[in-house]
């Protein structure tokens, strides 16, 4: 998530609560909110449908603040993050609550749900209540930058891989099996397994190749389903769907290539076995037929 920087005359950080709080309700969501230690608290989780995919006690979290610098007049700071529903926000400790090590994501829907929000909000705060933005920084890499408001913050925050400089999810197994197996033969060097339990783990490592790619491809996917549900080209069922569908679907069509791949290979072991005279024609068409 990030920090977005906003210049507003002739308002005060309660005001700006209370906008945002009205925000929320008028959307459906549950929400409530405080102050504490001059921070000003917003959390609201979704009804419905998105409360199903992400979580029934996933809440977007806000912190109002005013900036501590001293060339910046009436700047303040709009952070959010998302995090577990808090039943009490009166309690104590909820400052700490609210800062750097609490933020977690439940799963794709809870990623991309958060992005909309967060996208909607600052959109919100620049058209409708006209407060300039001045800049966002993104907690990922901890850099700033001047950002219009027609930014598309899922591209910016989580960006399609390039097809020419990055690696195919098959590729990214490999690499990954080959990681592991040098973990595996550094142990055996160490005698910390001996050469029967390398064996094995070597072996049950081998079958693990096509659970890394359909890993990778899901992540690959899910991606491009955040940006497509951002974009507004995917609604909330549709990205819903899909989202809830992804994992079966890639395993599936992963199973099917590798199937397909494996007759292949057959075929061709058999049409080298009719090229040599070890089938008769009949013989390699009545195989082919049974492996089809």
């Amino acid at each position: 998530m990030s920090k977005h920087y906003f210049s507003a005359e002739n308002y005060n950080l309660g005001t700006i609560q209370q906008r945002l709080v009205f925000w929320f309700k008028e959307r459906e969501y549950e929400v409530n909110h405080t102050e504490a230690e001059g921070i000003y608290l917003i959390q609201a989780k979704k009804t419905g449908t998105l409360r199903t995919l992400t979580g029934t006690n996933l809440a977007f979290k806000i912190k109002l603040y005013w900036s501590d610098d001293p060339n910046a007049v009436h700047e303040f700071i709009f952070e959010s993050s998302t995090g577990k529903w808090i039943s009490n926000l009166t309690g104590a400790g909820v400052t700490a609550m609210f800062t750097g090590g609490f933020t977690i994501l439940t799963g794709l829907a809870g990623a991309g749900w958060a992005l909309v929000v967060e996208h909607e909000i600052t959109e919100y705060m620049e058209n409708t209540l006209k407060f300039k933005k001045t800049k966002t920084l993104n907690e990922t890499n901890e850099k700033s930058s001047a950002t219009p408001s027609s930014v598309n913050l899922a591209i910016t925050s989580s960006p399609a891989p390039a097809a020419s400089t990055t690696s195919s999810p098959r590729e990214k197994a490999l690499q990954k099996v080959q990681q592991d197996l040098a973990k595996l033969e550094a142990a055996l060097k160490n005698d910390i397994l001996t050469e029967a339990e390398f064996n094995a783990k070597k072996a049950a490592l081998e079958l693990k190749l096509d659970e890394y790619v359909i890993e990778f491809t899901v992540e690959e996917q899910s991606i491009k389903l955040e940006q497509a549900f951002v974009q507004g080209i995917l609604d909330e069922s549709e990205y819903g769907t899909k989202v809830m569908a992804l994992r079966e679907t890639v395993k599936e069509r992963i199973l099917k290539e590798r199937e397909g791949k494996k007759k292949a290979d057959q075929i061709a072991k058999l049409k080298i076995a009719l090229d040599n005279g070890i089938l008769s024609k009949a013989e390699y068409e009545t195989k082919v037929a049974v492996l089809q």
